[in-house]
């Protein structure tokens, strides 16, 4: 036998080995998991006319998945679960020699559950190890709280402004509490480990009358005689059209593991 018969021999053997490798047996097959936990993280940002000048932000996310049995003949299928969310924005509205209590916000935070209601569609063969799925559909989303954060330093927004220019909390922002998302994403799972991808974009505008009005001591008497948007750059909803608020939206690129 020659050496060229020796490198073809070996080859053949390798992919023989390759192929076997990326297929399981029946038994394996049936028994394949269908939940797992995910982890991961994301970068997020809002979008719309109401709120000025949004930058990314990275957010964290966790939570468990349940998909149907993969179909043998069909490579459709569905997904869903249960994840804890950590997303929102940077606003580029700092000004250099703001103090950390001002007028300009620079974060929003919000913390939500979100059921994925998922559509999958695979794309390797039913009994390959890895499987890969596209996955279209859309998340159903309950913001539980939100915050807002000031200034440079990115300072939770405090109760008052001074004695004086009193204002509303820094959490629980006038946003609506339930949203949904478009969701288009990549998932890969091996026998233990995998990962997914996915880009969301918000649907649902969630101003909810999103301006933060205080009494303002102008004049500096130590009485608060004006009333005024406090918190720069908002747009007031008089003038917005009746019935036409200005969106606010959010969009997320996601990267996670699941197990």
């Amino acid at each position: 036998m020659n050496l060229k018969s020796i490198f073809v021999l070996l080859g053949l053997t390798c992919l023989t080995i390759l192929a076997q490798a990326q297929a399981v047996s029946d038994v394996v097959y049936e028994g394949r998991q269908r939940y797992g936990l995910k982890m991961g993280m994301g970068m997020s940002s809002m979008y719309g006319g109401k709120l000025r000048n949004p930058r990314p932000s990275l957010g964290v996310l966790a939570g468990f998945y349940l998909h149907s049995k993969l179909d043998k003949k069909s490579p459709w299928g569905i997904q869903s679960g249960l994840d804890l969310r950590m997303r929102g924005s940077n606003f580029g509205n700092g000004r250099p020699g703001d103090t950390a209590i001002n007028r300009s916000y620079t974060k929003i935070s919000i913390m939500s559950m979100d059921v994925p209601l998922l559509i999958n569609y695979r794309l390797t063969k039913q009994r390959d190890v890895n499987v890969k799925q596209l996955q279209l559909g859309v998340q159903v989303g309950y913001n539980f709280n939100s915050i807002l954060y000031v200034g440079p330093s990115k300072t939770p927004l405090p109760t008052a402004l001074n004695a004086y220019n009193s204002i509303q909390t820094w959490d629980k922002l006038p946003l609506k509490a339930f949203d949904y998302q478009a969701s288009l994403g990549f998932q890969k799972r091996g026998e233990s480990l995998g990962y997914s991808i996915a880009l969301k974009y918000g649907l649902r505008n969630l101003n909810n009358n999103f301006l933060f009005m205080g009494m303002v001591d102008n004049d500096g008497d130590g009485v608060a005689e004006t009333q005024q948007e406090l918190i720069a750059p908002t747009t007031n909803p008089s003038k917005e059209a009746p019935g036409t608020p200005q969106f606010i939206g959010t969009w997320s690129l996601e990267y996670a593991l699941i197990f």
